[in-house]
């Protein structure tokens, strides 16, 4: 798995629109457009999950410098957070869980 960062998109570009720009290249697993938490609004940055780095290669070859609307778009691998556990395999930012870790329950001595 390889996970891109792309910026500078027009931020009415919608999900489907990167998966198939990106598909030309490679197999695409995930999509995901950040989006502002109060508004919804997009801002214009997401990141792409492909199924291996050739095919994420072909695509930051590409589309990096490339115009979309007027817009240039910028493609590049995605930098893990220093010091932080990836969230899964090839993750390059955490996810957050809210949820509260309860400490394992140890057996009752008969």
């Amino acid at each position: 798995m390889a996970k891109l960062f792309i910026v500078g998109f027009p931020k009415d570009f919608q999900q489907i629109a990167l998966v198939e720009l990106f598909s030309a290249h490679g197999m695409v697993n995930t999509v995901t457009l950040v989006t502002d938490k109060e508004t919804g609004d997009p801002k214009g940055y997401g990141f792409i999950t492909m199924s291996d780095e050739v095919g994420a290669n072909r695509a930051i070859q590409a589309l990096d410098g490339t115009s979309i609307d007027g817009r240039t778009v910028s493609v590049r691998f995605a930098e893990e957070k220093q010091g932080v556990k990836p969230a899964g395999a090839g993750a390059a930012y955490p996810r957050h869980d809210n949820r509260v870790q309860q400490k394992p329950k140890r057996p009752r001595r008969s």
